[in-house]
């Protein structure tokens, strides 16, 4: 399959899936746009919900600078569907498990930077009233962004929780 350490540089794995709400997506006809790839965990996981909400928030941010957001989950179906419903989530929700779009983009065990974060990162959710929803998918699994550029290359590579600020640095 893909490298497993995708970096700045590197041509992006192409992939075509089915989304949950937009349906099929394939990265090739995005050519000529910058894509912005969210690899969030599932939507049980309260960090996951907490990122989700911010991004929410920024969402516009993003999408003024004329990239596409694309937000893969482990999540199935049933649960996907809730959140994509109660958030108005009008980007692409895409399914995959941790040996697909995960592991293509070398996305594996959560890196130790990301660990460190979820003490405090819970904290924070919990504050919010989020709270942990059905497990679905690996739990060990890493969160990560990348950027995707007109040309197909990556100008953004991150292992580790949501960071709009250094997306936008690229964009």
């Amino acid at each position: 399959m893909g490298k497993n350490d995708l970096k700045e540089g590197d041509e992006a794995p192409l992939f075509k899936l089915d989304s949950y709400n937009t349906g099929s997506v394939d990265l090739a006809e995005f050519k000529g746009q910058k894509v912005v790839l969210i690899f969030s965990r599932y939507f049980g996981c309260p960090i996951c919900l907490l990122d989700l909400s911010i991004l929410m928030k920024r969402k516009s941010e993003i999408e003024d600078k004329g990239a596409k957001i694309l937000y893969i989950t482990q999540s199935g179906e049933k649960v996907a569907h809730e959140y994509i419903q109660k958030e108005n989530i009008d980007f692409p929700v895409i399914p995959s498990s941790k040996d697909e779009l995960y592991k293509e983009y070398g996305l594996g065990l959560m890196t130790a930077g990301a660990f460190t974060k979820v003490r405090s990162k819970l904290k924070e959710a919990t504050k919010l009233g989020i709270e942990h929803g059905e497990y679905e998918g690996w739990e060990k699994q890493g969160p990560g962004q990348f950027v995707v550029d007109e040309q197909r290359k990556i100008i953004h590579a991150l292992k580790g929780w949501l960071d709009i600020d250094s997306l936008l640095t690229v964009l």
